[in-house]
């Protein structure tokens, strides 16, 4: 398992690879790759902070090959690193498979060498619709995280590798239909037979709902970038507050948080009425905002198909979302959650301020929201999916 992102878990990859090892079966002996975090942006969380017994089995081999202190550069030195390491471990462990994650690529360099074992591909996100939803955020580039600044500086290297990656012929996983769909039409050379959709999942045992509250937070989580669309949300709060003065607005996640406080201030927000606490580093720490809050909300440009959203339905509470990317795939509008044009403060601020008033509704969404979760995005079932698509892939090569 080759993990661009690991632990602390800082984005929907590196959620997705720490989930995905913890829910294979036990049966698959399973060697970890991935660089050794010194920091996150402003937070001195380091890997060396985590003890892997307290995550994995014993089936699960952890080997740290890089450093890594930035969200963006430190991919070229894991590259690298794989190139040297990756190979050695495929003869000494008697390695199957390479499972990789895009748009990291952390196999690039590794497909000049032949290691004589298939490799699967699981597609979060492409650097093209990376660089679309930068620009579709109106921000100024100094407003922009650093690795969506580097993306779109160093885009026509970036892109250029990203059409070579796509040319070999290999299995790929994406998370959602929309990405298959995206993938097609972008790298025609590709095989539709060969991309395989198992959907992002969340542990439902661990996030499910806690006891009734009766706050009025409404919870944003993830990393403080343009693409997240967090300035039309920061821009709705005026409006929300006017009809619901109580409402606290709670952003947890890394990244520069200090354009959107401007902003609030610009627009004289009270400071009670909104917070950044920055990274969490407790999975359990965010399960208890999870609960605590009324509406989750996403006004995302471009995610694929967030495991936010998920690990928030999971706990019952209903989610306002752009009708974007796979989000619909989850989310029937006025059904399990609800779903608003992208780009809009106006329809974020009546999609949320009608949930605030109303608790049976949003007790009705979140149950309905839950049971979605329970019945396709559960990641028993597609953690088992996934160990099926590797012996068909072993079988064949």
């Amino acid at each position: 398992m080759l993990a661009p992102e690991f632990l602390p878990v800082w984005g929907g990859v590196g959620t997705y690879i720490v989930e995905l090892v913890r829910h294979l079966p036990k049966t698959i002996e399973i060697h970890v790759v991935a660089p050794s975090r010194e920091r996150l942006g402003s937070s001195q969380v380091k890997t060396s902070d985590y003890d892997f017994c307290d995550y994995f089995s014993d089936n699960v081999h952890v080997h740290l090959i890089s450093s890594a202190s930035d969200t963006f550069v430190y991919n070229a030195a894991f590259q690298y690193a794989c190139l040297r390491f990756v190979p050695r471990l495929v003869r000494e462990a008697g390695i199957d498979l390479i499972h990789s994650h895009t748009a990291h690529m952390p196999d690039l360099l590794l497909q000049l060498r032949r290691s004589g074992v298939p490799t699967v591909t699981t597609v979060h996100t492409t650097i093209l619709g990376q660089r679309q939803a930068s620009k579709a955020s109106g921000m100024g580039f100094a407003d922009l995280e650093f690795s969506e600044k580097a993306t779109y500086l160093g885009y026509p290297i970036l892109r250029f590798a990203e059409r070579i990656y796509f040319w070999q012929a290999k299995p790929f996983i994406t998370v959602s239909n929309w990405m298959k769909a995206q993938l097609l039409e972008d790298f025609p050379r590709l095989v539709p037979s060969n991309i395989r959709v198992i959907h992002n999942s969340v542990d439902t045992g661990f996030y499910r709902p806690g006891s009734e509250d009766d706050s009025k937070i409404v919870l944003f989580t993830g990393r403080l970038i343009a693409a997240k669309g967090l300035m039309f949300l920061v821009e709705s709060i005026p409006r929300i507050l006017r009809n619901h003065p109580e409402a606290l607005f709670v952003f947890i996640g890394p990244g520069n948080h200090a354009p959107y406080e401007s902003r609030l201030m610009e627009l004289q927000v009270p400071k009670r009425s909104f917070v950044f606490l920055g990274y969490l580093k407790q999975q359990q720490s965010m399960l208890d905002y999870y609960r605590k809050c009324a509406v989750y909300v996403a006004p995302t440009l471009y995610e694929n198909l967030p495991i936010r959203i998920l690990e928030a339905m999971a706990c019952a509470k209903p989610v306002v979302a752009t009708d974007v990317c796979a989000i619909p795939e989850v989310i029937t509008s006025h059904h399990n959650g609800i779903l608003v044009k992208p780009k809009s403060s106006e329809a974020l601020a009546e999609a949320i301020s009608d949930l605030l008033k109303d608790p049976e509704r949003r007790a009705q969404i979140g149950q309905r929201a839950r049971q979605t979760v329970l019945e396709r995005f559960d990641w028993t079932a597609n953690a088992w999916r996934t160990a099926g698509l590797y012996e068909e892939v072993i079988a064949m090569s």
